[in-house]
């Protein structure tokens, strides 16, 4: 068994939904970059549920950031686990407009486009110097890889709701 059947299964048993978020997901829509864990989105109603599952599995929870949660692999091999906890009606939009995961026979789901670059443009927003350009990078590269039209009026949106104007500047420049 490996770290993407394990949440299957928990998923399935325990009738509990998630969400791979970033490298990963980054990854299926065409951005290449090097990742070291896996990070899911859950309901934070549920997140009692995941961590037993998890912690039965031999995970040990190592950090609690509130909205975060990182856990440590149970033996060399496994992937680390981050856990993004989100309010149940923003889990459900995600959910709603989700897709499978290609390449993956467990079949777990990724974020819509839209929604993952959300995810990236919120955590820019309010990151810390050390991961801006990892997540910078990210952003453009989903742009470019899916071809978005970043002077579309969607995906201006996106960037005041979730980022910034200033941030959008940066990423039409990165892109010119």
């Amino acid at each position: 068994m490996n770290t993407f059947e394990l949440l299957a299964e928990t998923a399935k048993t325990q009738q509990l939904q998630f969400l791979i978020i970033g490298g990963h997901a980054i990854n299926a829509y065409g951005y290449s970059r090097v990742t070291v864990d896996l990070d899911m989105l859950i309901k934070r109603d549920d997140q009692t549920r995941w961590l037993s599952a998890l912690e039965s599995a031999g995970y040990r929870k190592f950090h609690d950031g509130g909205s975060f949660v990182q856990l440590s692999p149970p033996a060399e091999g496994w992937w680390p686990v981050d856990m993004m906890l989100v309010a149940e009606p923003t889990f459900s939009g995600m959910w709603e407009a989700s897709r499978e995961l290609e390449g993956q026979p467990t079949k777990p789901r990724i974020p819509s486009v839209e929604h993952l670059l959300a995810l990236k443009l919120h955590a820019l927003k309010h990151t810390r110097i050390h991961r801006f350009l990892k997540d910078f990078q990210d952003v453009v590269g989903v742009i470019e890889a899916q071809k978005l039209d970043l002077s579309s009026e969607k995906m201006k949106r996106l960037f005041e709701k979730y980022g910034t104007m200033e941030l959008y500047e940066k990423v039409a420049r990165a892109l010119a």
